[in-house]
């Protein structure tokens, strides 16, 4: 009687169509068999696609509008040939916001303060209580202030504000958020074991999503003259809905209760308004000094 001894052949399935894998790619519809997510495959996919553009991106924008954390769980379980990759999305949405901003809706005009009433040092030296380090450092604050209040006349005679100064760079400050913001979402999320590079990915989308509310914004009282009428009922339903979209979209990717998910969602809410407050407006005050400094 022969007894056969060899151990059975494990089968590797593709993780988007569920079709038997040979080699690193798939037969069926050429999605690389990756197992792990990684920061590193996550630039190489982004290098790979940057300069494509194809109907993956409106089916994308579709799920990323209606389906509130889908992408996101879609990217985790590997399911990933027929979306737009992540970085891809949040590239063409910021270009978006970006453009919208600048052309469509120019924004805020009210022009930028000077800092002649702030850093004031009152050097009392017969004080028994005088202390030196202001007077130390207030060579260093006259020059920041005068560079900084020379800049601010010469963007006023450039007819600059603070759209100009401050909220042009939101999309700057937005990006050099991001990987704070998805270090915030990791440790709320620790217990999940889950490795950075995946709450990278939910930062990503958030942040497309936000861009599209923001450009929508900035389109829809420039698309039809009537909308101005209605705009304050739009302008609720658009944040109305956006705080919908938010709650549920980290809802449905960590799975938590309706309590554990609003606290989450308060404490980021709250970290990330204070950084990119102060991110905004650290680099607008540095633009004005920069502006100064080289008149």
């Amino acid at each position: 009687m022969f007894v056969n001894f060899s151990m059975p052949i494990e089968r590797k399935l593709c993780k988007n169509c569920n079709s038997e894998l040979v080699g690193l790619y798939c037969s069926e519809c050429g999605q690389k068999n990756s197992q792990l997510l990684s920061i590193k495959e996550i630039l190489k996919e982004f290098s790979d696609n940057v300069f494509s553009f194809d109907t993956r991106f409106f089916i994308t924008l579709k799920y990323l509008i209606t389906k509130p954390g889908l992408l996101t769980t879609e990217y985790w379980l590997g399911r990933r040939t027929k979306y737009l990759p992540p970085l891809r999305l949040y590239l063409v949405m910021s270009l978006m916001y970006f453009f919208s901003s600048s052309i469509i809706n120019p924004g805020i005009d009210k022009p930028f303060q000077t800092l002649d009433g702030f850093f004031q040092f009152e050097l009392d030296k017969s004080s028994p209580k005088y202390d030196p380090s202001p007077e130390i450092v207030a060579p260093f604050v006259d020059f920041f202030k005068e560079n900084f209040n020379k800049g601010v006349r010469v963007a006023e005679k450039k007819e600059l504000t603070e759209q100009d100064l401050i909220w042009s760079s939101m999309p700057t400050a937005m990006f050099i958020l991001m990987p704070f913001m998805a270090f915030c979402v990791y440790l709320l999320n620790k217990k999940k074991k889950q490795l950075y590079s995946y709450h990278l990915i939910t930062v990503l989308h958030f942040h497309s999503f936000i861009f599209f509310i923001f450009t929508l914004e900035d389109i829809v009282p420039n698309f039809n003259p009537a909308f101005f009428l209605y705009l304050p009922l739009i302008d609720i339903f658009i944040k109305l809905y956006s705080l919908y979209y938010i709650f549920f979209m980290f809802k449905n990717i960590y799975q938590d209760s309706w309590i554990w998910n609003s606290l989450k969602l308060t404490t980021l809410s709250v970290l990330y308004g204070i950084t990119i407050g102060i991110t905004l407006l650290g680099i607008a005050v540095g633009r004005a000094f920069l502006l100064g400094y080289n008149a």
